[in-house]
């Protein structure tokens, strides 16, 4: 069993695609994770760094629910990003976690200019009509430039804006309310309760896709606060910081973050490279008809492309554990040297594991590289939604967990039930699938109707292994 895996893993280390999983892996974790780091450490007199350590002993007080400021203030800018978006009719949207923009149909438009005008009050005239503006698609929301209104006044007669001097404040070359010059907040006054208003941006998002920008979950990330903001810190999270973390706890979570898109897919080039050179050497035909146990040969191959892929995961981090731990010395205060292996091991393993066995099972069962298209459609459709970039929601089918932030140790444990119950279901769904594959794997064996008879096995492909 042992010799079976040293080879295997050999033939990995000589595999292009292995490789190529390896220099991703580090040219995202140096512009990625080590960036952080660095950066972090360069302004641990910041207030809001969590290297923060106040002098007297005074830290920013803990949020508390959204206030009327912020509320206000969330309504005004969505307000004015919805006019912007509407303008040009092309609107934010992430349907697999990446932005895409979308444009919406002629009814679709005239609901989200229904909506403006019970936000705002303002009563728009359509231009799509007029001569001048036959080609266009849109409605100009405030006429062709910028104005500062004060609230109720101006009218529009005939198509066009009829206001005193005094109503109003003009800058030219500009359109809309959404880039006036004046302070934004006087453009306009919100017509509708806070209620109303997450009501109507509901209604909007439903119309422009899956997480677009007028989401509650994108909202509250852009104007609530939370961990992810550059606030100062509370004195929760720097005694969470130092004393629950211990300095690297952060910092294994933050970079176990970094890599989980990475091992959410190319594991499975590693282990679909691998048996597609065993069928370019014509192996096949070599090893079905011997005695030795189908099970130790597909452990073998299992173990020897988990040990080769955490291998690295395991490395990279090394030199920013050294980096903190030296800190934490001239500091004099404790650091966990275990902290990244440990949410390495609880974070990354098995996530790896699945890929693995997901790639291993398919490889046997089709003798193709389908695992590839199967673990690309994964990565797309398998993410978690933007609201656990965070951290701290874990929900019971995650292939990976997110956690993008340096902060959040207090949310993590609130949740850690659901955490550990959702690593010991991928963990038995990779080892489900590798037992599969056994069975496959031995059928196969067995069957005679899948691999050449011995008596074609010419000359070179009693050779190739010695090549390969």
């Amino acid at each position: 069993m042992k010799s079976l895996w040293m080879m295997e893993c050999r033939k990995i280390t000589r595999s292009i695609l292995y490789w190529l999983y390896v220099a991703v892996l580090f040219v995202t974790v140096m512009q990625n994770y080590e960036t952080a780091v660095e950066s972090e450490l360069r302004r641990t007199d910041n207030p809001a760094s969590v290297f923060y350590i106040a002098k007297d002993g005074v830290y920013a007080d803990s949020p508390d629910e959204i206030d009327e400021d912020a509320q206000h203030a969330m309504m005004i800018n969505a307000t004015k990003r919805l006019m912007d978006n509407y303008r040009n009719n092309s609107y934010e949207y992430y349907p697999f976690g990446y932005v895409k923009r979308k444009k919406l149909s002629e009814k679709e438009q005239t609901a989200v200019l229904q909506y403006l005008k019970e936000l705002t009050g303002l009563d728009e005239p359509s231009m799509n009509g007029t001569e001048e503006n036959k080609d266009s698609e849109d409605i100009q929301i405030s006429g062709g430039g910028a104005f500062v209104l004060e609230p109720g006044q101006g009218t529009f007669e005939n198509g066009k804006f009829i206001a005193e001097p005094e109503d109003w404040g003009y800058v030219e070359n500009h359109s809309g309310l959404s880039q006036s010059s004046g302070n934004p907040e006087n453009a306009f006054e919100m017509q509708v309760t806070f209620d109303r208003f997450k009501e109507i941006m509901e209604r909007v998002n439903h119309l422009i896709g899956c997480n677009s920008y007028y989401s509650w979950t994108m909202l509250s990330m852009y104007y609530c606060t939370n961990d992810m903001q550059d606030t100062p810190v509370t004195e929760q999270q720097h005694r969470e910081f130092y004393e629950k973390d211990h300095v690297t706890g952060a910092f294994a979570r933050y970079y176990c973050d970094n890599i989980s898109l990475i091992v959410l897919c190319l594991p499975a080039f590693v282990m679909t490279g691998l048996a597609g050179k065993d069928k370019r050497c014509n192996m096949r035909a070599l090893i079905y008809p011997r005695t030795r146990n189908s099970a130790k040969i597909i452990l073998a191959r299992f173990a020897a492309a988990v040990f080769m892929i955490m291998l690295p995961i395991l490395i990279l981090p090394v030199k920013s554990l050294v980096t903190l731990a030296g800190y934490c010395r001239n500091l004099g205060v404790h650091a966990d040297l275990s902290a990244f292996v440990a949410y390495i091991f609880a974070w990354i393993f098995p996530t790896v594991l699945l890929v693995v066995s997901i790639a291993l099972f398919i490889t046997v069962l089709t003798e193709n590289d389908s695992a590839i298209l199967l673990t690309g459609l994964i990565w797309l459709f398998g993410r978690p939604s933007v609201d656990k970039i965070a951290g701290g929601n874990y929900g019971l089918f995650d292939l990976i967990i997110r956690h993008n932030t340096l902060k959040g140790y207090g949310r993590m444990m609130e949740n850690i039930q659901m955490l550990i119950w959702n690593r010991a279901l991928v963990c038995a769904a990779a080892f489900l699938l590798v037992g599969l594959a056994v069975i496959v794997y031995d059928v196969k064996r067995k069957g005679g109707n899948f691999f050449e008879s011995r008596k074609s096995v010419g000359h070179r492909g009693r050779e190739c292994p010695h090549e390969c």
